[in-house]
């Protein structure tokens, strides 16, 4: 039976499903606990639960270890070719969190999960919706492998690890079932109860920057301008200024200056070798010194100049740090370069680390060994849907506070989408090709949703413009622009949010919403916008609002309402509903 919930003028107060349940777990009839397992690093007890009582994983991993929780049913169970599985978990975010699944065809199957989202960054309980007909068309298909042959012989709960490090606690779930259908239908409201926001994060534009390759190019600049970046990031290569000693920032000052004319900040990279001062790397104490003088001057020719720092690229790859990422050897660069830095200019603000993804057990190295910094930086990139970096945001939050105190910041310096990768391969298209450019728009358009949601101060798009022509080079296909400075359709969708942002301000995230959905409230003078999305390729989604509301796609596009309701399809991205007045 198709049931609804309608709350006309009022946000989400539980969603309906659109599909029946059996019940494998309650945890509160006699011997709970029966047909469950806990495997090596873990033992399993009866707790608190999301009601009544409920199971508790507790576990103790080594590095590189696994710990799961697995039912054993006494007759396999019966799932339909579009069924889920549902339960309630709270976890902390430590640790990656997988269901699986063994079916009577002999296939173990695997759904990656988070217990940590963008509504729910404490780990408190939540409910989760795990499609299991998984025929993902938007992140790579690998632990994805469809639904179940036949009927389910187990199914369990995997915690791994988040970082190559030992980790030691316990997730608590409750109240497992099995569902016909993952599709729900919801409504929302205007005065539905909503997250905190971060503090600073009321405004989009402001912690919203784009990365340049190539500074003297006014077209550029002034097309990320319009768009409404407020500033821009790119390399003040070492090689290209210093000459034996002597300091020269010509190339450096045309970017600075085309910036400042139009009311821009902007956020240097120093980085890369010298030839006369180690090569590729500076390792020695004479050139590191030599990497800290030049950072100083850097710092005291542009003093004053709405100007921010980022020290090195990616030291934890080999690309950007051969032979091999040496976090002693970044420590020591990096702690040369904020001295000289503040010295220059007290003021100012340098970020440390520029860290390929999140690189925890490299940064605690670094952090081990001394280095410090205004804030730490990462670049976010995934094969997972971006809001899944939420997870990622509370252990680094950690372990900068452990180590810097709480009062240094995270700054994503780097991240974005290219029109042709893994999500536009899967989808038989090509960085020139519609369904790569629109995956690009949709993902990119969430990218920046969700860094605004997390309060991030810096959040940086990569790349303003294609590097090149090839349709099947990622590389040359993260721009918002193609090579002849035409829009993308990613430049479209970010600059219709960026408008949209620039007189709304964000009120919060609706607390209460399907798995997968997020709506989030900007609040304008007159108005009140939602802007809501799914980020679940295998669940169909049903918004039902009132009539009098508006709704664009994310290209601002009208969409036109059949019986008041909107498919949140993952692969359409973000809609806007607008109503006059609040």
């Amino acid at each position: 039976m198709r049931a609804r919930l309608l709350l006309c003028g009022c946000l989400l107060a539980g969603a309906v499903w659109a599909s029946d349940s059996t019940t494998v777990a309650d945890f509160d009839g006699a011997n709970p606990l029966q047909g469950w397992t806990a495997s090596n690093f873990g033992s399993l007890t009866l707790g608190p639960g999301h009601k009544g009582y409920g199971a508790t994983l507790e576990y103790a991993l080594p590095r590189g270890g696994s710990v799961s929780a697995v039912f054993t049913p006494a007759k396999p169970l019966a799932v339909k070719h579009r069924g889920a599985l549902s339960f309630w978990i709270r976890a902390s975010p430590e640790v990656k969190l997988t269901a699986v699944v063994h079916d009577k065809g002999g296939e173990t199957r695997r759904y990656p999960f988070e217990a940590v989202t963008l509504e729910n960054p404490a780990g408190d309980w939540r409910e989760v919706v795990i499609p299991l007909a998984a025929e993902s068309t938007g992140y790579t298909d690998k632990e994805h492998n469809g639904p179940p042959e036949g009927r389910i012989l187990s199914l369990g709960l995997l915690a791994e690890g988040r970082y190559a490090q030992a980790v030691h606690g316990n997730l608590s779930f409750d109240e497992v079932r099995i569902l016909d259908s993952p599709d729900q239908i919801f409504s929302l409201r205007t005065d539905a109860p909503l997250t905190p926001v971060p503090a600073g994060a009321a405004h989009l534009a402001p912690r919203f920057g784009v990365n340049i390759h190539g500074g003297n190019d006014d077209r550029q600049i002034d097309l990320a301008h319009d768009a409404g970046f407020s500033f821009v990031r790119g390399d003040l290569l070492w090689r290209a200024a210093e000459r034996n000693g002597q300091y020269r920032f010509v190339f450096a000052d045309r970017l600075a200056a085309a910036l400042e004319a139009r009311g821009m900040g902007l956020l240097w990279i120093l980085d890369y070798g010298h030839p006369q001062h180690g090569g590729d790397v500076p390792r020695t104490a004479e050139d590191i010194a030599a990497f800290g003088r030049y950072a100083g001057a850097v710092a005291a020719h542009y003093r004053g100049r709405n100007v921010r720092y980022e020290i090195w690229n990616e030291p934890n790859i080999d690309h950007f740090w051969p032979p091999r990422p040496n976090p002693a050897e970044y420590a020591a660069l990096a702690r040369s370069a904020v001295d000289a830095i503040h010295r220059a200019d007290p003021s100012a603000k340098v970020a440390i680390g520029s860290l390929a993804r999140f690189d925890l057990p490299f940064l605690a190295q670094v952090l081990t060994a001394g280095a410090t910094g205004d804030a730490v930086s990462v670049h976010p990139y995934r094969t997972a849907p971006p809001e899944t970096v939420a997870a990622d945001i509370p252990p680094l939050r950690e372990l900068i506070a452990a180590k810097l105190g709480p009062n240094v910041e995270i700054w994503n310096t780097e991240w974005g989408y290219a029109s042709y990768d893994y999500f536009s391969q899967n989808l038989r298209g090509d960085g020139h090709s519609e369904p790569g450019r629109k995956r690009q728009a949709v993902l990119g358009c969430r990218e920046a949703l969700t860094v605004w949601a997390l309060g991030l101060p810096v959040a940086v798009w990569y790349d303003l413009r294609d590097d090149g022509e090839d349709p099947r080079s990622a590389d040359q296909n993260y721009g918002l622009l193609d090579r002849q400075y035409g829009d993308k359709p990613a430049m479209i969708a970010l600059r219709k949010l960026m408008h949209l942002a620039a007189d709304h301000t964000f009120a919060g995230l609706v607390r209460e919403v399907p798995d997968g959905v997020h709506a989030m409230r900007l609040d304008g003078v007159a108005d009140r916008v939602f802007v809501v999305w799914n980020d679940q390729p295998d669940a169909r989604i049903t918004l039902q609002v009132s009539s009098d509301v508006a709704a664009t796609n994310l290209l601002g596009e009208p969409l036109k309402l059949k019986k008041s309701e909107i498919p949140l399809a993952e692969i359409d991205g973000p809609v806007y509903l607008m109503s006059a007045g609040r």
